[in-house]
């Protein structure tokens, strides 16, 4: 059994039990992830130390993407596409996608609770604006997932995609390269190669180019989709 959603005159939206306990499981995670931006953070008293503390949050964002990954094919596999899982398997699922969470959300705090120095204060900006960029950006697909699993009808008028036997609802996560990024990585390349470094020990005619680890790694765009299809809600004449 599932929950019927009005679609039009000669159509109903049907929602399988155990995607509507998914949207109940994802809503409070939702609501969590976004206050998670306006929440104020003590002072550690640790001053942030640019190449070191880039090179570390770099790689819990990175780690934090390809866990996420993951997790939403998890999941897709063992509650959209199971029609076996209940309300175990969906609260399950998304308290495990939280734990992912956590990960962008712990390490938003670790540097917003630190202090930038004159020379540091510009780098631990931009950082703090690529967590901002990742967290919003789930947090608004989050509710447009539990949006269409609450309200699938509205979702597909709002797309103005029509209601057939074989219609599906896109809901993707589209992981943009947060526009930080590129200043963070012409930063980074003038820290590592001091200007100076360069003039003494390249010849003059020799192109100058940055010699050290790239420890931004590479963050770019990503799409993880998401689709409510006719194994999610189907059409039926009245």
């Amino acid at each position: 059994m599932g929950v019927t959603a009005p679609a039009s005159v000669d159509a109903v939206c049907e929602i399988p039990t155990r995607v509507c306990h998914l949207g109940e499981a994802l809503g409070p995670v939702a609501r969590d992830l976004r206050r998670s931006l306006a929440l104020r953070v003590k002072n550690s008293g640790r001053e942030f130390v640019t190449i070191d503390d880039l090179s570390r949050h770099i790689g819990i964002i990175h780690q934090a993407l390809t866990h996420l990954s993951a997790k939403l094919e998890d999941l897709m596999a063992n509650v959209v596409h199971d029609e076996r899982a209940g309300m175990v398997e969906a609260y399950r699922a998304a308290g495990r996608l939280e734990q992912v969470l956590s990960e962008f959300v712990d390490g938003y705090r670790d540097a917003k609770g630190s202090h930038g120095s004159p020379e540091s204060g510009a780098a631990r900006k931009l950082l703090l604006g690529v967590y901002r960029h990742h967290i919003r950006e789930i947090s608004e697909w989050l509710d447009d997932l539990v949006n269409a699993i609450a309200q699938p009808a509205s979702a597909l008028e709002k797309r103005k995609i029509a209601m057939t036997a074989e219609t599906r609802l896109p809901v993707v996560l589209n992981v943009t390269r947060p526009p930080q990024m590129a200043q963070l990585h012409a930063l980074a390349a003038r820290l590592l190669v001091p200007p100076e470094y360069v003039a003494e020990r390249l010849p003059i005619h020799e192109p100058s180019e940055p010699r050290g680890p790239g420890i931004l790694g590479t963050i770019g765009a990503l799409a993880f989709g998401f689709a409510l299809s006719n194994s999610v809600f189907g059409r039926r004449h009245g």
